[in-house]
């Protein structure tokens, strides 16, 4: 019964996100009422989702019929460094939400659903709907918050001079890397329409004058780089584009240089993970997959890249640490 209603759940994360009880709650307790008030809401409406909230563990309630926020509700707040926030609302809304309502035709035709229901592929269908898009930049940033410390802490990049982050977002793991070492450079190379937010947070890390935001299609072609980050790129995509992506990279990198990927490692069949999971949202989503380590050895060679090193994060993700090796 829980697998079947799971995504009951899924919509009330959501709702609380919307009606702002990660802030609300967490800040001081609230009655259903005061909150109905305070956000426009149904009062028996609300006092039952704030029930159903806290038989989720997002909430508790007092003999007053004041509920309150709970830790687990706080990795919903915007200003929690381990945030899911953009996760919970990217996830529910239409641009995932409809596609996997498909599944069934996903693994019948062995292909995604975005363009028979949204009518694009889902990267043109966010560039349609600015407010998605947002959702889902942040829920990449959410993401990379999880493991770029971990990155920056297992990484050596101390003989390295300029880095950089491919399909970087709001460049998350690329600031961590600068903050980790102080002789670093970097630059985010990612979609003309992402890259403005790009000095934002690298003035708010203090390491602006160190970070360089380019757009462009990685597609096409890359700017060089003592170091490739690719976090959580490749397994939107099927083989042949990743092989284009990592040529691409190794055409532009001196002989000297490394690329780093960071992504989840399919294990056996019967072991329990994320990476099977997350498959079957690339198979609904996209053309890309999840891969095992073997599969990425292969896309790596292919690719231009060789002497795979396997780093192990306190993550569920991995750092695929190769160098470059002749095209």
């Amino acid at each position: 019964m829980g697998m079947i209603t799971g995504y009951w759940v899924t919509q009330m994360v959501r709702t609380a996100v919307e009606f702002g009880l990660p802030e609300r709650l967490l800040e001081q307790p609230m009655t259903a009422q005061a909150l109905a008030e305070a956000e426009g809401l149904d009062v028996d409406a609300t006092r039952r989702f704030l029930r159903a909230c806290a038989s989720q563990g997002l909430t508790t309630v007092d003999d007053d019929g004041r509920f309150a926020g709970t830790p687990l509700l706080g990795l919903l707040r915007k200003d929690n460094p381990q945030s899911l926030r953009g996760f919970a609302v990217a996830l529910a809304s239409p641009g995932h939400w409809k596609p996997w309502g498909h599944m069934p035709e996903a693994v019948r035709a062995g292909a995604p659903q975005t363009i028979p229901v949204l009518g694009a592929g889902i990267f043109e269908y966010y560039q349609q709907n600015p407010v998605e898009n947002e959702a889902f930049t942040n829920a990449m940033r959410d993401l990379t918050a999880a493991v770029s410390a971990e990155v920056a802490r297992l990484l050596d990049t101390s003989a390295l001079d300029h880095a950089i982050d491919v399909g970087g977002a709001g460049g998350a793991l690329l600031i961590a890397l600068l903050e980790a070492n102080q002789d670093l450079r970097g630059t985010v190379f990612d979609r003309p329409d992402v890259v403005p937010e790009v000095p934002r947070f690298a003035s708010a890390a203090g390491v602006q004058d160190r970070t360089a935001a380019v757009g462009g299609d990685f597609f096409e072609e890359v700017p060089s780089a003592d170091l490739y980050l690719l976090k959580y790129i490749l397994h939107d995509w099927n083989d042949e584009q990743c092989i284009e992506i990592l040529r691409n990279c190794r055409r532009s990198a001196p002989p000297s240089a490394r690329i780093a990927i960071i992504e989840l490692l399919v294990g056996p069949a019967n072991e329990p993970g994320l990476a099977p999971l997350m498959d079957m949202n690339m198979l609904v989503m996209a053309t890309g997959r999840e891969r095992t380590l073997d599969e990425y050895r292969i896309l790596l060679a292919k690719g231009g890249w060789g002497d795979v090193q396997v780093i192990r994060t306190e993550t569920p993700f991995v750092i695929l640490d190769a160098v470059a090796q002749p095209l």
